[in-house]
């Protein structure tokens, strides 16, 4: 069983608290959160608790975040901490990741903690591995030449002043030296020109505690420059002075490259995101926990059922950006995964044994433009959520939901059930009901055309895709 993650979350409003606990929840971290706004309270938990990562607002008004950052440096060094604020500027964060933060996320922007709370703690696992191996390697010198001969990663022997003792075949190969080529040369002249400033920098670490350091940069190889993570260790003669390091060293060459295609990912993620945000005016989350939050103080049946009409229509639409925002494509989404990922929230929503009641959802390879995926999903929200409200009185029964590409940008959906029958007078056009309503206004809106069949119970709509209209 994998240890529960211990997250302390500094923050004064437990609004926001509630907020990041969901987010974590939602993306499926196994977790327990202690809630702290004192500073008093904050030392006692990382000194007793003990945390794995800490999650902490900017500005509180007893306590700052700055001030906690320090002390869980001084405290729990190897702790990530990530500030989560709802105001931060470019230049206070990148003084912060300077001064040791591990990341930061705005609280507007929530979708991105799971992320950076997986990486934290990915690395955090990650150099704690690097510092077991370290200390395993250097246990005995003649044990460990034993196995670094036999390894892929790199091994490479220095003295103070950078000149190569010992190099492992690996080591040669990436070089396409031999080793006696290489042992007496300095390894300085290897390293890219833009990179030496930094290698001898984090070298200098060596000479003080903790005697390691970690570095990434370019070395000339047989192959042209490629990237190389180092994990280096100080080896110390009687009197605590630096006689030789040792390196460990791994290509990372194609990860530096995905790394940058990430970058580039999320800088065009962003500039939807401000886009999203331009439309919907509002953190659609938030609304909805508000709205979950308010309808759990009434009474009042009916009322709950709006304020659960109003949920779903807006989890209809958060649904299209939290696809969008997952996907490598920026502007369309895979409408079928969309639709059932909608289906599961509704039945959910309606507490609906799936069992019972039955969906056929026949969508093949359906690539729907987000300005129409958002009208079309509003409707299949209204006309799902009618047919659960209304159609089967003994909670059993199945619903059809068809959608297909009639040509090119012109669809076809069909929707029905097999449930209590309309009433004799029931007309489309003359029924004014919100939901109705909403249905009409989305159809027009996607310059469609919907008929009714009162026999069989089939609603068909034609729509056409919408073309995206660029905001100036």
């Amino acid at each position: 069983m994998e240890e529960i993650i211990r997250v302390l979350i500094l923050e004064d409003v437990p609004l926001d608290a509630e907020l990041i606990v969901r987010e974590l929840k939602k993306e499926g971290f196994e977790f327990e959160s202690h809630l702290v706004e004192r500073k008093e309270d904050y030392i006692r938990e990382v000194d007793e608790w003990q945390p794995h990562i800490i999650l902490a607002d900017h500005s509180l008004p007893q306590f700052d975040g700055v001030t906690a950052l320090h002390i869980a440096q001084e405290k729990a060094p190897h702790t990530p901490f990530i500030f989560v604020s709802g105001k931060i500027g470019e230049e206070f964060a990148v003084e912060m990741l300077k001064k040791g933060a591990t990341d930061y996320v705005l609280k507007h922007n929530l979708s991105k903690l799971g992320y950076a709370v997986q990486r934290a703690l990915r690395e955090l696992k990650e150099q704690l591995e690097k510092r077991m191996a370290e200390e395993a390697l250097l246990e005995s010198e003649e044990k460990y030449r034993l196995m670094v001969e036999n390894q892929t990663d790199m091994v490479v022997k220095f003295d103070p002043e950078g000149n190569i003792l010992f190099a492992s075949p690996s080591f040669c190969e990436v070089l396409g030296r031999t080793e006696e080529m290489i042992v007496g040369s300095n390894f300085l002249p290897l390293v890219h020109q833009d990179d030496q400033k930094k290698t001898l920098r984090t070298l200098d670490k060596l000479n003080y505690p903790p005697y390691v350091s970690f570095l990434e940069h370019r070395l000339l190889t047989m192959n042209g420059w490629r990237w190389i993570s180092w994990a280096n260790k100080a080896l110390l003669d009687d009197d605590r002075n630096l006689k030789a390091f040792v390196g460990v060293g791994r290509d990372i060459t194609e990860r530096k490259l995905a790394e940058d295609r990430i970058m580039r990912s999320l800088k065009e993620k962003e500039i939807l995101l401000r886009e999203v945000h331009h439309r919907v005016k509002n953190n659609l989350q938030i609304v909805s926990t508000l709205l979950s939050l308010q309808s759990s103080e009434i009474d009042n049946d009916h009322m709950k059922s709006l304020y659960r009409e109003s949920q779903n229509r807006i989890t209809s639409i958060s649904l299209i950006h939290e696809n969008l925002y997952q996907s490598e494509d920026l502007t369309n989404i895979n409408f079928q995964n969309y639709v059932k990922n909608l289906i599961d929230d509704l039945f959910h929503s309606f507490g609906v044994d799936p069992e019972k009641i039955k969906i056929n959802i026949k969508i093949k390879n359906v690539i729907m433009g987000m300005e129409t995926a958002i009208s079309c999903g509003l409707i299949i929200n209204e006309m799902v959520s009618n047919i659960l409200k209304h159609a089967f009185p003994h909670g059993e029964g199945n619903i059809g939901l068809e959608l297909s590409e009639k040509n090119k940008d012109k669809y076809i959906m069909r929707i029905k059930d097999d449930g209590k029958p309309f009433p004799e007078d029931f007309e489309i056009g003359n029924t004014n009901t919100l939901g109705i309503k909403l249905i009409k206004s989305l159809v027009t809106q996607l310059n469609g055309e919907m008929t009714m069949n009162k026999e069989n119970k089939e609603f068909l709509i034609e729509f056409d895709e919408l073309k995206y209209k660029e905001r100036i």
